[in-house]
């Protein structure tokens, strides 16, 4: 018992070692310093990353995991009714990331006429 919780934690520690090496280190940093000097120069930033992640988490992971759902009910099914339901879940996924990029356009949009003269002018 003891043997095997000693060898996790050597497993544990040489995945960290492994990770923290310098380009990860430097590269952490560049994007860390892009992100705090995006979010300083306009902060509605923030709202906008928020949003995006969200989307990109909750929305299409969830289109993602129907799309896997309905291709293991589809398996040995009649080739008649793979090939319909195919098309329409191309179709349908066609329109669902359509109406998602147009309203995360119009949203952009939206935020920007509201807030976009509120961002830091650095040229001042």
């Amino acid at each position: 018992m003891t043997d095997e919780r000693e060898h996790k934690r050597r497993q544990r520690v040489k995945r960290i070692r492994d990770w923290l090496n310098v380009d990860n280190i430097v590269d952490a940093s560049v994007d860390l310093f892009l992100i705090l000097f995006d979010v300083l120069s306009s902060p509605i930033l923030i709202v906008m990353r928020l949003v995006r992640f969200v989307i990109g988490n909750y929305l299409l992971g969830g289109v993602k995991n129907k799309i896997k759902k309905v291709a293991h009910w589809l398996e040995g099914k009649h080739p008649l009714l793979q090939i319909w339901a195919w098309t329409i879940i191309v179709c349908v996924s066609g329109v669902i990331l359509t109406l998602m990029w147009l309203f995360g356009t119009a949203f952009g949009e939206f935020i920007m006429e509201e807030w976009g003269h509120q961002a830091l002018n650095l040229d001042e």
